[in-house]
Formats: C-alpha cells, structure tokens, sequence
C-alpha cells in the first residue's frame, strides 16, 4: 500500500517519498525493510527515541506525535490528532479491513476471558468452522499459533492477526478485549459481531484508580457489538443489562441462555441448556461452576454470532479449556495437585470453592498464592484474605515482584490473614522464592490431600527485578515429583 493512501485524512506526510508500505508497527524491534515505523509516547518513553533502531532495520517511513528531522530518503510524517486511534484505523486500513470479513467475537471482564475465548475456538474448531484467536496464552490463525505477550496487543499486531486468520480460510476470531486495550484504543475500529462481558471486580486499580472507572472502561466494548451477551448473574452485567441493547446468559437468573440441572463432578459437568435455538443437553469435561459459566458464554456468544449449536455441542465433549486454569498435574503421587491463574480475590474465592468441592473426605486444602509486583497494592490484603477464609494451609510466596521487593510485598497482603493464622506454623508457611515454597507445599502434602499453585497458570516466567527467569508452576512440580519416584 502506498504511504499517501495509508495515511489518508490520519496523518501528514511533511518530507520523504510517497513509497510502498509492506507493513506497520510500533514495536521498533519488529520493523522490518519496507516497514512504517510508529514513534508513540508513552507514560515511560518516547517512541521516537527508537526511530534509529527502526531506520537501522529498514524503515522506509516514521509516523510521529511530533515533527523529527529524518535521513533523505525515508518520508516523515505527523499524526493530525489521537495517534492511538489513528494507528488504530491505519492498521485497519493496510490490513484490509479483515474485521468485516470475519465474524468477531470480543470477550471482556475481570475473570475468565482466555477461557472463554479458547472455548469459543476449539467449539468451531471441533465442528469442523475455522476460527482464529488473540489472547493472552495464545495468537493463531488457522493452524499457525504463537505464544502471546500481553492480553490484547497494539492495533497493528491485532489487526495483523485478523488478516492472518482471513487469509487461512476462518470464518471467525475470539479475542481477549482487555480494559486497558479498549482506553488505549488497541481494538479501536474494529466490528465485533457479537461481545461478551463475563464479571467485574477489583483488578487493575492500579491504573483505572476506581472500580467505577474500571467498569466504564469495559463498557466501551459494547459500543463497538452488533449484538452484547452479559452475565446476568453478575451485578455489573445486570447494570449494562439495564441500559438495553443487551441479551444476557446466566445459571441463577432467568436469560436468554441459561444453564439449569448443573451436576459438577471430580470429572466433568452436566447441564441442561436454555437457549434461543433450542434446548439442549450438554456433558462437558472441564471442572468447577466458573468453568461452566465460561462455558456457557462461549456457547451463547457462538449461537449470537450465527453459528449452529445443533453442529457445537457434539464438539463440547472434547473441549480442553485454556492451559493453566484449573489444570491437573498427575505424576502418580497419592494427593491432587491444579495450576491455575487465578490473582484476584474474585478469582481466589472461587477457585477455592472449586477446590473444596474436589477435595475428598479427610483431605487438607492447600493453597500456594502470591501477589504481582508494581500492581494494584489495595488487592494484596484482599487477596490473602480470600485465601485465609478457604485454605486448610497457606504457601504465602512470590507471583511476578517485578520491581517491588518481593518481601514487601508479602508484607502488604499478610493483613489480610488472620494474626492467629500466621502465628500457626502448621498452617502458614511464608516463602519469597516460589520455586522452594512450590517443593516444600509439595513435601507437607499427604494422601488424599488437594494443593492449588495459583496466581501462575500458564505463564513460563517468574520476573524479578524487572527480570524474567524462566519457570512453571507446572515444571516446579514434575521436577520435584519426579525426582522422589
């Protein structure tokens, strides 16, 4: 595409050719010869202090905030306002608009959404529909699929990803639409047939400042839907259910897709399905009531989208879920071990519901948690205390300190147990460094007992001091089982 007609009514070019444009992105390491290089400022740096990395890989043009003095040769160009939104709309533009040529299905909320998303693929998938993905495990289209780094990407990947799925034959796309994605205008322009907005609490304060702000923020998605389902089990999906233009899902309430006779068992769950098209029976192998809302939406948000259930639910038997939640780690010891990403109190407070409800007669539950670094500080107390209310043991230990002192931070959230609680040296056990929390929880276990690792999940990193050394919650666990075999 030439740069002239990518730039059209968004941005100005001020000096340099009117050359070919292979690509975009504002990501100076990923520039490539022939690429437009997008110089943003952010809270921490300015993109233009990357524009010679970016010269150095072959940019051919530099789109800015402000005017910079360039090399002969390679076009300068300013935004003529918002560049996120710009870019946005850029990136839409080389990308060829693949939004209108997919059926999008956006998923928000503060918990389950990379499990949502991943149900929604591997449901079409399973009958035999192509569907693309963008999350935080995983970016694919068809069958390519690559590791992702953050939950919903800059535009120009995002809108990369979306012509990548157009190009392998899909007929859909799910994507993690994260609050910060939709202020940062990461989504922006795009047309989602139908979004999903699954819970809302207390996450990411840090940066929305108000649990209202942060509300609002996941509002905007709607905005952006043909058609919105919300849980209306959820009080903040009940508010959105109020303002119209809403269908809803639900185990509790009466919905458009409901879910009634839930049996949930050590191996999978049963219900019977209320929906638009018709009613169903559903036998599924994933675990926990939380599960069963992601699976319901994953199902509504599929029917809303056009999709025929009559072709889904034979594909349900065989759905896996997203890595790291709620996952088994079997290496033949007399005790259960589950990874799972839970890091908000919310989160926590059910997946400890879960785990009582798998925990057989006389068994201990114990629970391994952390708190991130450079994050939301007023959570860490709430999150120790949702622990402190359903553990039988507490592994007080390290989630990502990134920059903070791991110590610190471990300081932060031991309010929220009971004083009477962290004295018992039977019950809490403070370690900062997880690997050796994760093999003493392990050594303590004893037949029949339950340990949860929560707060990891999927990730393959621990970051410390800005850091990032590689580890598992899963390959801390085989290391130590497998060893004493």
């Amino acid at each position: 595409m030439n740069l002239d007609t990518l730039i059209d009514g968004l941005a100005q070019r001020r000096s340099g050719p009117d050359g070919e444009v292979l690509d975009l992105t504002c990501d100076s390491r990923e520039v490539r010869p022939g690429w437009a290089f997008i110089a943003l400022k952010g809270e921490k740096t300015d993109g233009a202090a990357f524009v010679p990395q970016a010269l150095a890989q072959g940019a051919c043009a530099v789109i800015s905030e402000s005017p910079l003095e360039l090399p002969a040769g390679i076009a300068a160009c300013t935004f003529l306002a918002d560049p996120r939104l710009r870019m946005a709309e850029m990136a839409r533009r080389m990308h060829g608009t693949p939004d209108e040529r997919l059926a999008l299905l956006g998923v928000t909320g503060t918990n389950g959404k990379t499990t949502t998303t991943t149900l929604i693929r591997q449901l079409l998938r399973g009958a035999g529909i192509g569907c693309g993905l963008v999350g935080t495990v995983l970016n694919a289209a068809g069958d390519q699929e690559e590791e992702a780094i953050r939950t919903t990407p800059e535009s120009p990947t995002f809108y990369r990803w979306l012509r990548r799925s157009v190009e392998a034959g899909d007929a859909a796309s799910a994507v993690e639409v994260s609050s910060h994605a939709l202020c940062l205008g990461r989504v922006h322009a795009a047309l989602f047939k139908v979004g999903v907005f699954t819970n809302l609490t207390q996450d990411h304060l840090d940066y929305h400042i108000t649990l209202e702000a942060y509300f609002e923020a996941k509002a905007l998605l709607r905005n952006q839907c043909g058609r919105f389902l919300v849980n209306a089990d959820d009080p903040f999906g009940r508010r959105l259910l109020e303002g119209g233009r809403c269908w809803s899902y639900a185990i509790d309430r009466e919905a458009d897709y409901r879910m009634t006779d839930l049996v949930l068992g050590p191996t999978g769950t049963r219900f019977h399905l209320h929906a638009l098209q018709g009613e169903f029976e559903v036998e599924s192998p994933l675990l926990g009531r939380f599960n069963a809302y992601n699976l319901l939406a994953a199902l509504a948000a599929c029917a809303e989208a056009g999709f025929d259930l009559n072709r889904l639910i034979p594909a349900v038997p065989r759905v896996t879920g997203a890595p790291g939640r709620l996952e088994r780690v079997d290496c033949g010891q007399p005790f259960g071990v589950m990874v799972d990403y839970a890091h908000t109190p919310d989160a926590l407070e059910k997946l400890l519901t879960e785990g009582r409800r798998l925990l057989p007669p006389g068994g201990r539950l114990h629970v391994l948690f952390g708190c991130g670094g450079d994050r939301d500080r007023a959570k860490r107390p709430l999150m120790a205390a949702a622990v402190a209310a359903g553990a039988d043991v507490l592994w007080h230990t390290s989630d990502n300190p990134r920059t903070e002192d791991p110590e610190r931070i471990l300081d932060d959230a031991a309010p929220g147990i009971p004083e009477a609680l962290r004295a018992d040296g039977t019950r809490y056990h403070r370690n900062a460094d997880r690997r050796a929390a994760v093999a003493q929880a392990l050594a303590d276990c004893r037949p029949g007992d339950l340990l949860l690792l929560a707060g990891k999940g999927h990730e393959p990193y621990q970051e410390i001091h800005g850091v990032k050394h590689p580890y598992s919650d899963r390959n801390a666990v085989e290391a130590v089982l497998g060893a004493s075999r």
